[in-house]
């Protein structure tokens, strides 16, 4: 809970700061880390690779408050460990981490594990799977983009569904829109605008 109440402190700090105007977000800028931020309803994220990880520090508003999350991704696809105040939830994959060509192979798919504070809860598959190229804009600044279906399906667990919006310039998921088991949309997260380096 520390690691979250200060990871609150800093991602409250660094919204403040003016967005960014004029400048378009590059790979190198993105591996000094980058601020997305939503303005409303409020939701920001800071991105920042560390090492073959991604790493991201998460706070949104929900229900009048401000909750926070870190979270790890094995690659910006694909999340491998989310800490909340509610605890840890952490996946682990029986396939190895193949994504950077999608676009050619169309789909990719592992069995899945889900752990909790440590504890083995189900199993089941995650699959990712290539639906074409696309364009987001965030700030006047476009930028290509796959558009990934997302399935995590774990025994006894509804799906939890996603389309994704993944620049592989940027290394970075742009947008996601999270569906029902009809592909129809519950929500969306589409950012603002952002900045560069935060948090060194």
């Amino acid at each position: 809970m520390p690691i979250l109440i200060k990871n609150l402190l800093l991602l409250v700090g660094i919204t403040l700061a003016a967005p960014a105007f004029g400048k378009c977000l590059t790979a190198n800028e993105t591996k000094q880390g980058v601020l997305l931020t939503r303005v409303e309803p409020f939701y920001s994220v800071f991105y920042k690779p560390d090492g073959p990880v991604l790493t991201e520090q998460r706070l949104m508003e929900r229900d009048r408050s401000l909750q926070p999350a870190s979270v790890v991704y094995l690659h910006p696809l694909l999340v491998e460990k989310r800490v909340t105040a509610n605890g840890t939830h952490e996946l682990k994959y029986a396939n190895a981490i193949a994504l950077d060509d999608l676009p050619q192979k169309k789909n990719w798919q592992s069995g899945t594990t889900l752990f909790i504070n440590g504890k083995k809860s189900v199993s089941g598959t995650t699959s990712l799977t290539f639906d074409g190229w696309g364009e987001e804009t965030i700030a006047s600044c476009s930028y290509k983009v796959w558009a990934i279906n997302s399935r995590l399906e774990l025994t006894g667990l509804p799906p939890i569904i996603f389309e994704q919006y993944y620049s592989p310039e940027l290394h970075l998921v742009l947008r996601s829109v999270r569906l029902n088991a009809y592909d129809q949309p519950l929500s969306e997260v589409r950012f603002d605008r952002f900045e560069v380096g935060w948090g060194n």
